[in-house]
């Protein structure tokens, strides 16, 4: 064997270790490429031919970047010297001159050459070529699966799937080469336009969708049938009516199929995803709030608007009521918000409403409610909402005091009484000496801590300590003084005596409801409040806690009311010439009697239910089981145009079972996705009323009373 034979081989080693590197380095592009794209295709939808361009782009990348054209006979006898022990590594030497070569390198070199001659292509330059392609298929693999998936809407809250359905591919005519559906969703839902290769389609309310058919030969006919009862004609495109094209404003669920010169597809869903009115959520203020003597008269307002497309406006519809009886007005206007609403699908928006610059006085009430209008101009409102500024003259006047049910009035209007002297206090505050200011802030505040005291009696309250805030437990420190524990160490009862109480729980003596002594004790910690103030020379603070006592006391008084209306009996006159005769027989119980017609819809729904149940150990149905069937039919039908999701696909196994008269094979899947949509429209249905079992016309005592009366002379 002559050199040239070992550098050959060599170069035949090179060149396919290139090719594979190449082959490697594209596939691993390809896959890239297409999981890439797939992934896009779920957000929105692109053309296939952007594979070919990102692949040749990473391809050259890839190789760019490995060097792979650089490899060189070098290289190859590296390779076969670490692979093949035997050529001593001396694979090198074939590559050289031979006239430049030594004897002994010229001895060895022909040994190479003897050695390479039993050798094969080392595989580990197959190596990358062999991982690429399993990640290739495994690529492709995914990007089936993705591309089930269909497009998804961004623009809605819960990321809708649009499209397809991801479980069910649709099966086409063997007529049809190819389908186009584009779908144009309408302008308030700001989605962009995306085509797809299927018939059934997820979309929003108000799509155009424009289908596009191609056929593999010439066409007569082309027709789309809707909800089984309307038909439309697609329109050729060419002379060789190979090409068809509709379009169509799908504004309600439903479902559709192909009619193609006479010969009908399968089933195809539209569905139709509802644009939802806007959501108002409203966190402050309370429903009913009410602003007392002394606080800042506004409320702060926080709202979240969401709305799966967007919000286009968001405004505070607002009611100003005063005066009272009929001399009561009424004000409306508009207040906006002052962030900027440009379409967002959430806003969280914040206003504060002076009611002072509204020109609401005390005894106003502000009734507001927010509303917005989505992009799609519906319209959705809140809740009413009211804010009252408390009426102090109104709260100081003995109105609605007098009559029902009083239980201390005196007590009431002694807290009236605090508030006229600490008001005039106030008055004459620049005018009295420092001393005389003091003492009478003091006294107040002796007169408002034994009124304290005195309502602290209808909760069962035995002395001062109990009474103000932050007393949860009940604390009783008399007789219980550590000298005397002290005293006392060893006597156990005694030690006892001190930390346990062995009389009945305060509030538990007491006759209240929980409702109005849980009132009761805010009242007791309003003058607490009140009084604490006033003993430390700040009557001008404790004035709105005397008003808020005051207001929680004719609250109280109010709801202990009680109100029984009046009532009378009237009753028919009575003929006196039937007075005391003992004749009954005119007179008769009430009964009511209707006749209910037996539900022949609900019964044929539960025969056909029983015949699917048949077909589960392979009997043939006979005529009169098919025409029930079709009944059948008709119903799962009209249960399909709203809701095909749950019901087109029962419909269509039925269809196959009618039309089936020899050899029907029905997998145990298809027979219960039938015998379900059957019952959850039997379970929808109104149970037929039965008639109450009637007695006999006659007992004992009437034939008894009937033989004395003809028994008279």
């Amino acid at each position: 064997m002559s050199y040239l034979t070992g550098k050959s081989f060599i170069q035949k080693i090179k060149f396919q270790w290139i090719l594979s590197s190449l082959l490697a380095k594209l596939f691993l592009a390809f896959s890239i490429s297409i999981l890439t794209l797939s992934i896009w295709n779920i957000f929105s939808i692109i053309s296939s031919w952007h594979t070919v361009h990102l692949t040749i782009i990473l391809g050259l990348i890839f190789i760019k970047i490995s060097n792979i054209l650089k490899i060189n006979g070098e290289d190859v006898a590296r390779l076969l010297n670490q692979s093949y022990p035997q050529l001593e590594e001396s694979s090198s030497l074939l590559l050289k001159d031979v006239e430049k070569l030594n004897i002994l390198e010229k001895i060895q070199a022909q040994r190479v050459e003897n050695e390479i001659n039993n050798l094969k292509i080392p595989g580990l330059i197959y190596k990358r070529l062999k991982s690429a392609s399993i990640l290739m298929i495994l690529s492709v693999s995914a990007s089936i699966l993705i591309g089930k998936i269909g497009p998804i809407d961004l623009k809605s809250n819960n990321l809708s799937i649009i499209g397809t359905n991801a479980l069910v591919v649709d099966k086409i005519l063997p007529e049809i080469a190819s389908v186009s559906l584009k779908i144009t969703p309408p302008s308030y839902t700001n989605n962009k336009k995306r085509t797809q290769k299927q018939f059934s389609a997820i979309v929003e309310d108000a799509s155009v969708l424009e289908w596009t058919i191609e056929t593999n030969q010439s066409v007569d006919r082309l027709d789309f049938i809707f909800n089984d009862t309307e038909t439309s004609k697609l329109r050729a495109l060419n002379k060789s009516r190979t090409l068809w094209t509709f379009s169509k404003t799908i504004n309600k669920s439903g479902f559709y199929q192909v009619k193609l010169d006479g010969k009908l597809s399968d089933l195809y869903k539209l569905e139709i995803i509802k644009d939802e009115a806007p959501l108002i959520r409203i966190s402050s203020p309370k429903q009913y709030s009410t602003i007392d003597f002394g606080e800042p008269q506004r409320t702060n307002l926080q709202v979240q608007v969401n709305d799966d497309y967007g919000v286009n406006e968001v405004y505070i519809s607002a009611t100003i009521s005063s005066g009272q009886g009929e001399g009561v007005k009424f004000k409306e206007q508009i207040i906006r918000f002052s962030d900027k609403i440009s379409g967002n699908k959430e806003y969280k928006l914040q206003k504060t409403i002076d009611l002072a610059s509204l020109g609401m006085q005390a005894g106003d009430e502000l009734y507001f409610y927010i509303q917005a209008i989505d992009s799609r101009k519906q319209l959705s409102r809140s809740d009413v909402y009211q804010v009252s500024i408390q009426d102090t003259a109104k709260l100081m006047s003995m109105d609605g005091m007098l009559g029902g049910v009083n239980l201390v009035p005196e007590y009431f209007r002694s807290q009236r009484q605090i508030i006229i002297d600490t008001e005039k206090l106030l008055k004459e505050k620049n005018s009295l000496s420092t001393e005389e200011f003091k003492s009478r802030s003091n006294n107040l505040g002796i007169d408002q801590k034994l009124l304290r005291l005195r309502y602290g009696k209808f909760l069962g309250e035995e002395s001062e300590g109990e009474i103000g805030p932050g007393n949860e437990e009940h604390e009783d420190h008399e007789g219980h003084e550590d000298g005397e524990a002290g005293a006392n160490f060893g006597d156990a009862e005694k030690i006892m005596d001190s930390y346990a109480h062995k009389h009945d729980v305060a509030e538990d003596a007491t006759f209240f409801e929980p409702e109005l002594k849980a009132q009761l004790k805010a009242t007791l910690t309003e003058m607490w409040k009140s009084e604490l103030r006033l003993r430390t020379y700040k009557p001008d603070e404790a004035l709105p806690f005397e008003y808020k006592a005051l207001r929680l006391l004719k609250d109280l008084q109010q709801k202990s009311r009680a109100y029984v209306s009046k009532t009378a009996l009237k009753t028919a006159a009575i003929k006196e010439e039937k007075r005391l005769s003992g004749e009954l027989d005119k007179i008769i119980q009430p009964s009511a009697e209707k006749t209910f017609s037996k539900n022949e819809e609900q019964s044929s729904l539960k025969k056909a239910s029983a015949i699917i149940s048949k077909l589960r150990n392979g009997v043939v149905l006979s005529r009169q089981d098919r025409t029930i069937l079709q009944d059948a039919s008709r119903k799962i039908s009209a249960r399909a145009i709203s809701e095909p999701g749950s019901y087109l696909s029962a419909l269509e196994i039925v269809r196959k079972i009618i039309s089936t008269t020899i050899n029907l094979k029905l997998s145990y899947k298809e027979i219960s996705m039938v015998e379900s949509a059957l019952q959850r429209i039997i379970k929808d249905e109104n149970r037929t009323p039965q008639a109450n079992p009637t007695r006999s016309k006659t007992s004992l005592s009437t034939e008894y009373f009937k033989q004395l009366k003809q028994a008279q002379p």
